[in-house]
């Protein structure tokens, strides 16, 4: 809690992200249509790569449905 203490809003952010984080992933399980390989590599660029994983799992997401 030192973190917290000292930076706030790194403590948030981090938190913030890892939050984004677990929300993809429940929804790359229960609601995606990919393969175990491509879900796979969708884990590993959630947790490798921080925000732009995020985005790029949601951005490609939304075209394969055709909202965007």
């Amino acid at each position: 809690m030192e973190l917290f203490a000292r930076n706030p809003e790194i403590f948030l952010l981090v938190t913030l992200n890892y939050l984004l984080v677990a929300i993809a992933l429940i929804h790359l399980i229960f609601k995606s249509d990919y393969p175990v390989g491509s879900r796979l590599i969708w884990v590993a660029i959630l947790w490798v790569v921080p925000v732009l994983g995020i985005a790029a799992y949601w951005l490609v997401w939304y075209r394969r449905q055709g909202k965007l």
